[in-house]
């Protein structure tokens, strides 16, 4: 097989549709074939354009093979040593960012002493820590060498007259100016830079700027390179290159092919109608003028007649690209030479939607009125614009708009992709939205997210980011259960996932609230706090419960009692991990030369990391790259001073943030990614959300010692962050295909009040307004603050919702939509009964569907006591009362000892205070339980209950009872809580429900039983149930088992309130004083928000309401309420 020769030349191809200049590429690259094993190089931006590139090349040929991808300034940098030589041009210069920061360390603090760098010094001694000044030294120098680096990309020629002692700026046109006063530092560091290299022999080994001109000039000599250059490199969708590549690129093309794929917006020249045009550069154009007509001579209050809006206010930063790149360009002339049949590949049809008017009047340089425009199809949302109040919104929105699209078979998940200012912030509400349906639901939607940073999202990063502030870390509770949650640290420590609850329980239990010793706690700075809840505190509580059993202690130590059986072998793996964790702390707390903190990592990396999986063994393998690159980079500018962890932590994990194409980005779900430069792939469905005002375009600010930044020094190809986001703008409408979707928060989530959008899409939304004045309107839809408004319902244009659990349709379920009754009987217990008897609607989520809507997490209990809640004093003494109940009263000082010692009290003096104050509250019930031990004895034998009724079986023992000298039986409690209502002064029904439960139990058994309750304030005493007792709890049963069909609409406190003849609204919705009821409980709440959906609610075969279950479930309670009577404590 014949392959022609591989001509050189610099071959620029223009395009409109980035499609179309692939087809082009790749039809060029099958007629004019390499040879065997010969590797295409492709030129890419971005892993975007990079992904999409070899999908195409696999869809064109059959197969992606023999192609490499890579980054053009890496590219470029390979070539310089391919033509000048490895001794010359070295892998790394030492002018290259990474390594110039530690040089600039190094130099800076000899340089600060000199009057020019008093700017720097001033910064540099601001700081009010120890390793202060060390630490903002770093910074400083990082973004010194960052600034330089750019300078050696963009202003060489500055570096040049630098480096020969000429402390002078030149502006765009060559006039040189004299440099500010407060700047003079920079010449001088680079000339002090220069020296240094000299110093140490490495003049050979020279930066970007002057590798860039030794290229240059051996090439124009003819000298053939050291190394041979490949035969071709394919530039392909680059929006825009530093004006040294393109020399650089162009130098190449004598002798060897370079083909620039290049997508351009317009068709004709279009320089001259972006602000700016005086700075361009006349000596050649590309493309021809519309219409013949030159709008460089157009006066420029009078460019808005010729141009088109959009491509004036958003193409600054490609047209400068676009200039440059036709000083270079000598196609017209290749064309005929090696046959290209051509090289201007701009569409040719006039579009119908709105979108594609939109994009062919950019591509005609036309400007936007309605004599130019063609009236819209009614069905016509090609662009279309969703207003929402807060970015969950936007996300959820979307979802419902997707499904939508999907549900017309015309649309895929891959064919979407999502973009936002930033994805960091909108990754949660992400995964939170399209991760609430399983993926067997209709509604899933499968996506990825991309752009993330590497240590938001891989869970030893999370967990290594963490452990590398260990001297700074309280170490609380949850940290340390977030720890466990990383695989790799649980395989090191030879923990399981299933582990983690039982871990997780005993922390809590053990009273670890934060700190891991007293010494963590004294490095901290606070000493007198002691070991109290510490992790040591906890550990040893555990330990010893373990040896030991419950109701122990030993040196002050009271025993954690519920470690034993096989989970006992948990203790091992979480006192390693808290061992570690104490001498790491210690040992990060020091101050180490680069050397000694490699060490250091790679050992902190073996005590606690294993790799879990493949991802974690790469993860593992790019940390140890890049630690020896650090400390390559910190020997080669000679090094070597103690760095605080804060630094060498920054340093370490930021090498990990560097770009790379071999990032995933096409997942074949919906794409969620970050607007950034260069990534107009093209997609059906292009969707912008987050587009608010001020959060787009970017702010980016410069460092005020950026002098590129200073007036009249603007060159064109300068990149700007915000001409970047204006240029994005641009390529995202030109990149969608069928629709472009654009969202933001327009309306204030708190009070409702308009929000503008950034100033893009009004620029965008007033272009269309004034091409089709009707339209934008049709286009534009508000959505409701919630996404179960009502609004949802109404058959509103664009409103539309899937979340059919918000909207049940009326036919999916019959009028009663309870549940049957249950299948099996299965014994239930006195405490379902009171849980029911109380709520109703909690005991049916409960115990028919074993689910718990306030479920709390003990775990996130991080800070020691300082004082004690009404909660916290209840369970306190909850905890005294069953101590004396079963030890005795006399015991009561030590159950109190016992609970200071398991870390429940306060500390220090706190504690003392915290002890008196419960014994205090204590005595007087201690008191009247005494004198009532007197009189009343506790029964020998306990009764079982055997109840059935219907589909429910009630099997439980009786709580104990007492006898008296006559006989008589009754139930005596002791309680924690206040009995009496602070407002009536009458006994609280909800705390006295349990007593009337265990008569009518009693009763059922043949026992009439009184009952004594010895609360904190009073002693209520209760008589046997009246005759009729039995039926009340058959009536009551008869209702448990409606309640376990179905949420009854109706609560105890409620209820008593209603039967009282009062307002019972209050109770269930609350106040700005008191929370009600729905909203101290969520399966309240879930069913019944308010008391106006509760009372009109109707439920059970009968379709009874609040009234009528409040008189079935609670009138016989009420009325014994009132037979109560009860005494204050002396």
């Amino acid at each position: 097989m014949n392959h022609p020769e591989i001509e050189p030349g610099f071959i620029v191809l223009h395009g409109d549709r980035l499609e179309w200049l692939s087809d082009a590429v790749l039809e060029w690259l099958r007629a004019h074939p390499l040879r065997p094993l010969e590797e295409e190089i492709f030129l890419v931006q971005s892993n975007g354009i990079a992904e999409w590139l070899q999908w195409t090349l696999a869809a064109h040929e059959g197969i992606c093979a023999a192609v490499r991808v890579a980054l053009p300034g890496r590219f470029l940098w390979e070539s310089y040593a391919r033509v000048l030589g490895t001794g010359i041009v070295s892998a790394r210069s030492p002018l290259d960012k990474a390594p110039l920061t530690w040089r600039l360390m190094r130099l800076l603090p000899e340089l600060l002493a000199h009057a020019d760098f008093a700017p720097l010094r001033h910064f540099i001694g601001q700081s009010q820590r120890p390793d202060g000044a060390l630490e903002r030294r770093w910074q400083m120098a990082a973004q010194i060498a960052d600034l330089f680096d750019q300078y050696q990309v963009y202003r060489g020629d500055w570096l040049a007259d630098w480096t020969t002692d000429q402390s002078l700026l030149r502006r765009g046109d060559g006039e040189r100016v004299t440099l500010p006063a407060d700047q003079r530092w920079q010449p001088r560091l680079w000339q002090a830079l220069r020296q240094d290299l000299h110093s140490r022999g490495l003049d050979q080994a020279p930066g970007r700027a002057q590798v860039h001109e030794q290229f240059l000039a051996a090439l124009n000599a003819g000298r053939p390179p050291v190394t041979p250059l490949p035969r071709r490199v394919v530039i392909f969708g680059a929006a825009t290159l530093p004006e040294q590549s393109l020399t650089a690129l162009a130098a190449l093309g004598r002798q060897m092919q370079v083909i620039l794929a290049v997508p351009n917006p317009c068709r004709y020249h279009w320089a001259d109608i972006v602000s700016g045009r005086e700075l361009l550069r006349r000596e050649r154009r590309r493309q021809p003028p519309r219409n013949g007509h030159d709008l460089s001579a157009t006066a420029t209050e009078d460019l808005h007649q010729f141009g088109n809006p959009l491509l004036a206010a958003w193409g600054r930063q490609g047209r400068d690209f676009l200039d440059l790149l036709d000083q270079f360009d000598e196609t017209a002339a290749l064309q005929r030479q090696m046959d290209i049949p051509r090289i201007d590949l701009f569409s040719e049809d006039q579009g119908d939607t709105l979108l594609r008017q939109l994009q062919v009047q950019i591509r005609d340089l036309e400007g936007i009125r309605p004599e130019t425009c063609t009236a819209l199809d009614d069905n016509d949302h090609s662009v279309v614009f969703h207003i929402a109040h807060s970015a969950l919104r936007e996300v959820q929105i979307l979802h419902d708009q997707l499904l939508d699209r999907f549900a017309t078979g015309k649309l895929q998940p891959r064919d979407v992709i999502v973009m936002v200012p930033e994805i960091g912030g909108f990754a949660p509400l992400i995964r939170a939205t399209f991760d609430q349906y399983d993926r067997e639901d209709r509604r899933y939607i499968p996506y990825h997210i991309v752009d993330l940073q590497a240590r938001d999202e891989q869970p030893l990063l999370l967990a290594l980011d963490w452990l590398l502030r260990l001297p700074e870390q309280r170490c609380r509770q949850s940290e340390i259960r977030d720890l466990l949650n990383c695989p790799a640290l649980r395989r090191r420590f030879g923990l399981e996932l299933e582990d983690l609850p039982i871990v997780q329980h005993w922390l809590a239990g053990a009273g670890w609230r934060w700190g891991l010793s007293a010494e963590h706690r004294a490095a901290l700075g606070m000493p007198h706090c002691g070991s109290q809840n510490s992790g040591d505190f906890a550990l040893q509580r555990l330990c010893l419960g373990y040896a030991s059993g419950d109701d122990s202690h030993f040196s002050g130590i009271e025993a954690y009692g519920e470690v034993g059986g096989l989970d006992a072998a948990l203790l091992g793996p979480l006192g390693q991990l808290l061992e570690k964790l104490a001498h790491w702390q210690h040992v990060l707390g020091e101050s180490l030369v680069p050397e000694h903190w490699g060490e250091a990592a790679r050992n902190l990396l073996t005590d606690f990391f294993s790799a879990s999986d493949d991802d974690d063994e790469a993860l593992l393998q790019n940390l140890e790259e890049a630690l020896r690159q650090w400390q390559t980079d910190c020997a080669a500018a000679d090094f070597n001073e103690a760095l605080p962890l804060a630094v060498f932590r920054g340093a370490w994990l930021e090498m990990l943030d560097a770009p790379d194409l071999g990032r995933s980005f096409l997942g074949g779900g919906v794409t969620f990614c970050t607007l950034l430069p260069m990534r107009a792939v093209p997609y059906p469905l292009v969707c912008l959300l987050g587009m608010n005002e001020g959060d787009y375009p970017r702010r980016s600010p410069r460092p005020d010692f950026d002098l590129m930044a200073l007036p009249g020094m603007a060159r064109p190809g300068d990149r700007s962050r915000r001409d970047d986001d204006r240029y994005l703008m641009l390529e995202a409408l030109l990149a969608a295909r069928r629709e472009l979707y654009v969202s933001w928060a327009g309306r204030d989530q708190r009070n409702n009040h308009e929000r503008a959008p950034s100033l893009l899409v009004a620029q965008l939304r007033e272009a269309i307004r004034d091409g089709w004045p009707p339209a934008l309107e049709k286009r534009t839809f508000e959505h409701p603050l919630q996404p179960f408004s009502p609004d949802y319902l109404a058959g509103k244009p664009g409103l539309r919702t899937w979340a059919r659990e918000w909207y049940p349709s009326p036919h999916s379920a019959p009028e009663n939509a309870a549940l049957p009754d249950p299948a099996e009987i299965t014994p239930r217990s006195i405490r379902e009964l009171l849980e029911f008897f109380r709520l109703p609607a909690r005991a049916f989520y409960r115990q028919r569907l074993r689910t718990d809507f306030n479920e709390e997490d003990p775990a996130e209990e991080d800070d020691e006591p300082f004082t004690l809640d009404s909660l916290e004093t209840y369970h306190l003494l909850e905890d005294l009362l069953r101590a004396a109940e079963k030890n005795g009263p006399d015991r009561i000082a030590e159950r109190v000892r016992a609970q200071r010692r398991s870390g429940r009290y306060p500390l220090a003096g706190m504690a003392s205070r915290t002890a008196t104050a419960l014994l205090d509250d204590v005595t007087p019930v201690l008191t009247v339980w005494r004198e009532i031990g007197t009189e009343w004895t506790a029964a020998p034998q306990r009764r079982v209950v055997h109840r059935a009724r219907g589909r429910i079986l009630l099997e439980d023992w009786l709580p104990a009872l007492y006898q008296n000298n006559a006989g008589d039986l009754a139930f005596v409690q002791l309680r924690a809580s206040r009995l009496l209502n602070k407002d009536s002064k009458k006994p609280e029904g909800d705390k006295l429900a349990a007593l009337w439960l265990q008569q009518l139990l009693a009763n059922a058994v043949g026992l009439r039983c009184g009952g004594i309750v010895v609360g904190r304030d009073v002693l209520v005493r209760a008589a046997p149930p009246p005759p009729g007792a039995i039926a009340a709890l058959d009536d009551l049963l008869d209702l448990w088992q409606e309640g376990l069909c179905e949420p009854l609409p109706v609560t105890l406190k409620t209820a008593l309130v209603s039967l009282q003849g009062k307002n019972p609204a209050p109770i269930y919705d609350g106040n700005d004083r008191l929370p009600g009821e729905a909203r101290k409980d969520l399966s309240l709440f879930r069913d019944y928000p308010d008391f106006a959906t509760l009372s009109s609610a109707r439920t059970g075969p009968q379709r009874r309401g609040f009234a009528e279950y409040a008189a079935a479930l609670y009138r016989p309670f009420a009325g014994w309420l009132e037979t109560l009577e009860w005494q204050a404590h002396p």
